[in-house]
């Protein structure tokens, strides 16, 4: 797992990019709902902004990938968390999502400070690459979770919608 940098400006990017360019499409196609939609908005963005960075190239949003990296189209996905993540956690791609057609993720974590009892994460404190994952690999590997399935390792979380997740530390170290 790997710390990426982020900073105020990059956090006011995704903030107004979340509000204002993804309005319309966060009321029909999240996961999260009201509030918690626009912070998991921020954090996607944020966690494109930051890869993007890390790796020196320009965000594509496309409706199949976010970045292109080494010619590889590289779909993001950003989980947000009020702890570290750890090798045993999971990361998820939603069924809604397979009709993307990305050659590899990029799964990352925003860890933040706390979050209040509504659930609303406060404080981004770190952004955490958590590996990578070819498409391909990803779907023939990862457990398939159907919606109102409870975590076993952690029964506070159900899934809002079928799932496809995978253990932190069944990803890939390098894209």
């Amino acid at each position: 797992m790997k710390e990426l940098e982020f900073n105020q400006e990059m956090m006011d990017s995704a903030t107004k990019w979340s509000e204002d360019t993804l309005g319309k499409f966060i009321k029909k196609n999240t996961i999260m709902k009201g509030i918690n939609a626009s912070a998991g908005a921020f954090a996607g963005r944020l966690g494109e902004i930051a890869l993007s960075k890390y790796f020196d190239v320009g965000i594509e949003d496309k409706k199949d990938y976010d970045l292109i990296v080494d010619g590889k189209k590289l779909e993001v996905k950003t989980k947000q968390r009020a702890v570290k993540p750890r090798p045993d956690y999971i990361v998820q791609v939603a069924s809604t999502s397979r009709h993307q057609q990305p050659d590899s993720y990029a799964f990352l974590t925003l860890e933040y400070e706390d979050r209040n009892s509504g659930g609303v994460y406060l404080k981004p404190k770190r952004l955490w690459l958590c590996g990578f994952k070819s498409a391909k690999d990803y779907f023939e590997q990862a457990e398939l979770w159907p919606k109102g399935y409870v975590d076993p390792k952690m029964p506070s979380y159900v899934t809002k919608r079928d799932m496809y997740v995978m253990a932190i530390e069944d990803l890939d170290d390098r894209l």
